[in-house]
């Protein structure tokens, strides 16, 4: 697709309009093409491209991550993180582990009859 000079609609929401079409089909964390190949497809600058994206991106349709890309978001709007991210999930339960155990003992020491 090639953004139209007929148009009357800015180039970014001719871009934004047609990009919204096709991520309504996507699942929730695909990543999009980059801002160079977005710009080589719509025939216009990455500057151009950034703004339909960010067009998207305030409407809550696609999430950026820097350094990683723009990402579908999921209806609820629940993947602000992007992709899942294993390490990150498993280091979290990790700190999860250390800070129940941390509670039951704080816990143990409040039922004790001095309180320390």
């Amino acid at each position: 697709m090639t953004v139209e000079a007929h148009d009357p609609r800015p180039k970014k929401v001719q871009i934004a309009d047609a990009l919204r079409e096709e991520i309504a089909a996507l699942p929730a964390g695909h990543r999009l093409a980059s801002l160079r190949e977005l710009a080589e497809r719509f025939k216009v600058t990455t500057v151009t491209v950034g703004n339909a994206l960010k067009v998207l991106a305030d409407e809550g349709v696609i999430v950026s991550v820097p350094t990683r890309g723009y990402f579908v978001q999921s209806p609820t709007g629940k993947d602000e993180a992007g992709p899942v991210n294993r390490d990150e999930i498993n280091a979290i339960h990790s700190e999860i582990q250390q800070l129940a155990a941390r509670v039951a003992e704080l816990e143990k020491r409040a039922q004790s009859p001095s309180g320390a």
